[in-house]
């Protein structure tokens, strides 16, 4: 056989390849997790290498059981709600959690205008949140990839879009794992122009900021993905347009901190290695900590620092570090 044959062997087999992931790809875009999970078992039916590339991710991340809790969260929040169903996804596999929450203000944070703001933790944070919380209003500035789960999981979430192209190191928290599996969730929707991403993304804050002036509870992540760099300014923008409208009541911010939420522990937890699974439950043996910080009501912080978004999101960047949060 020519090397010119070979070589267009080659290349079939690296399109075979592309072509697979691509449908994976046009299948979450268009139709969440639901679609993307029985896109992902139709490619483990029906191609080898599919299969192959499979079992090498399977080492870190179980990718099948993953997706089927996805697709489950989905309808579980339609059935349940925010709260219910995430209570409901904790317990299976079980992963202990308990809350913690301040001596004063806990009337507020479970019924008051609340932007409930803290660091990104891992991929348990949202689920740890809305299950401690118990809010029925609960709603989330989130990763577009995150909104695009289900019509359910979107209605509860205003999507931000990545405005540069995410990198492997930077597309997660510290470790292999979760770099990896932030990597995936970036790449698994189709990127878009960066004016477009930013004017998206301004639309949300919007929204967002609409949903607490009418009585609801908001989750936002400032941190960002690179650690040392600054917390990112949309919690400035929301803080001053509630300062300067905050609707029918007062509104509030209030920190969160979460400790023991192991990504890396769910993944064995979900293992078939009985092995892994009993390393799971060793990194579980503590319960994880959600914890909140008393509320603090957005005209005091404006007070003190003034209307703009950058020094709001620098006093709270400060003040987070501050309480060793």
């Amino acid at each position: 056989m020519s090397d010119r044959s070979l070589d267009t062997r080659n290349r079939a087999k690296v399109r075979t390849i592309r072509d697979t992931l691509g449908s994976l790809q046009t299948a979450f875009d268009q139709g969440g997790v639901e679609a993307l999970h029985a896109a992902h078992l139709a490619s483990l039916a029906s191609s080898s290498r599919y299969r192959i590339l499979y079992r090498l991710l399977n080492l870190m991340i179980p990718m099948t059981p993953i997706l089927a809790i996805a697709k489950d969260l989905d309808r579980l929040v339609g059935e349940l709600g925010g709260s219910a169903a995430s209570r409901e996804v904790l317990a299976h596999p079980p992963i202990p959690w308990r809350t913690e929450m301040p001596e004063n203000g806990q009337r507020d944070i479970l019924s008051a205008s609340v932007v409930f703001y803290g660091k990104h933790g891992s991929a348990l944070t949202p689920l740890l949140l809305a299950a401690a919380l118990d809010r029925s209003d609960l709603k989330m500035v989130a990763a577009s990839h995150i909104a695009k789960i289900g019509p359910n999981v979107e209605r509860c979430s205003f999507p931000v879009y990545a405005a540069a192209q995410v990198k492997m190191k930077s597309a997660g928290r510290k470790g292999v794992t979760p770099r990896a599996l932030g990597w995936i969730a970036w790449k698994s929707e189709r990127s878009i122009d960066r004016e477009e991403a930013r004017e998206r993304n301004r639309a949300s804050l919007v929204q967002a900021v609409e949903h607490v002036r009418g009585g609801g509870g908001l989750l936002i992540a400032p941190d960002p993905r690179e650690r040392k760099r600054p917390w990112r300014q949309g919690i400035g923008v929301i803080v001053v347009s509630l300062a300067h409208d905050p609707g029918a009541r007062p509104a509030y911010v209030v920190p969160w901190s979460i400790t023991g939420a192991s990504i890396t522990g769910v993944f064995q937890l979900l293992s078939r290695n009985p092995l892994m699974r009993a390393l799971g439950r060793m990194r579980f043996r503590q319960p994880i900590r959600v914890a909140f910080g008393e509320p603090v009501p957005v005209r005091r912080i404006v007070e003190q620092v003034g209307y703009n978004p950058a020094k709001v999101t620098e006093y709270l960047e400060r003040d987070y570090r501050v309480r060793g949060l």
